[in-house]
């Protein structure tokens, strides 16, 4: 039986436009060390997947990749693809259906879900799209209470922003030096800030994780029918 589809275009339409997107879920107790974490779980990885707020249902186990590979988005079809690692304590999926640039946040309203869940984990999103600008979206949670939104179009203005990297530096430790041979200004311009080299930073602190080595899962599925919806209007309309 062929399961429904939401999309309207071929699963030969070609994407548009190319980025990356990607929801990195600490729980306490994870090594600082990646060397320390466990092998890939791909029980754990499906479960992850089938309760993740944009998937409707996973149409098809792929087996597993390097993580350090990833998964790259040719075709609508390939839209329909996600990566799930689990690594012990360190969870990581990367779906296309987390990007959304017309007011729409995705990847904050997934981060926001996962933080009801577990409310003592860690969870850094960051999410890219390229038009003939680009634009970004990054949520940063840190269990002792502080957030991270900001979202906008490179160099452009109107940007969403809740919450301080002042904060963010502050609940994870970093130190300005650290900060500073990571690129990040924390004088700079809210449309320019180095919002992903924060998150990274943010990240390491909790854990070094090296994808060298490791695997990861990939299964096909059927996003929700909303999420569906945005994927088709971003990554596959010309205009």
């Amino acid at each position: 039986m062929t399961e429904p589809s939401f999309w309207y275009a071929p699963a030969d339409a070609e994407v548009a436009r190319h980025g990356e997107y990607r929801l990195t879920l600490v729980h306490p107790g994870s090594p600082a060390d990646a060397a320390g974490l466990p092998a890939h779980d791909p029980a754990a990885a499906r479960r992850f997947a089938e309760s993740f707020g944009t998937v409707d249902t996973i149409l098809e186990d792929l087996g597993t990749v390097s993580a350090a590979e990833g998964v790259a988005a040719g075709t609508r079809a390939d839209l329909e693809l996600i990566q799930v690692g689990c690594w012990g304590n360190v969870t990581e999926i990367n779906d296309p259906g987390l990007v959304h640039c017309n007011g729409i946040y995705p990847v904050h309203d997934e981060a926001e879900a996962l933080a009801k869940r577990f409310p003592e984990a860690v969870i850094l999103a960051s999410c890219i799209i390229d038009y003939p600008m680009t634009y970004g979206a990054w949520k940063i949670i840190h269990p002792g209470g502080t957030r991270l939104f900001a979202a906008g179009w490179h160099g452009e203005d109107d940007w969403d922003v809740d919450g301080s990297p002042a904060d963010v530096a502050a609940a994870f430790g970093l130190t300005a030096q650290e900060l500073s041979d990571g690129g990040v200004d924390m004088e700079g311009p809210v449309n320019a800030f180095a919002w992903g080299s924060l998150c990274d930073l943010a990240l390491r602190k909790v854990v070094r994780l090296n994808y060298t080595g490791r695997a990861a899962s990939v299964f096909r599925v059927r996003h929700t029918e909303d999420a569906t919806g945005n994927m088709e209007e971003i990554w596959l309309d010309e205009e």
